[in-house]
């Protein structure tokens, strides 16, 4: 079965440009090692400010999984950002 990269591909916003982008990269490291996802790839920034990049997911699942992790910890106790 071939995935299309496009269904794989999430873009991820970065708090602090290219210095934000290792704490990304250490949330989806943490949930690979676990098992949580698979492999994934850092993919290019989407503009020349680095407000956001795009990272590509062995399956749409993967990447919809590794967003929402993401997302979640970028809320507060209370639930709200």
């Amino acid at each position: 079965m071939m995935i299309n990269p496009q269904d794989s591909e999430i873009v991820f916003p970065v708090a602090g440009g290219i210095f934000g982008v290792g704490q990304l990269a250490t949330s989806l490291k943490a949930l690979a090692e676990a098992g949580k996802i698979g492999p994934w790839h850092v993919g290019h920034w989407i503009d020349f400010r680095h407000t956001a990049i795009r990272i590509r997911f062995g399956s749409t699942a993967d990447g919809e999984l590794a967003r929402s992790f993401v997302e979640g910890r970028h809320i507060g106790r209370s639930g709200k950002q």
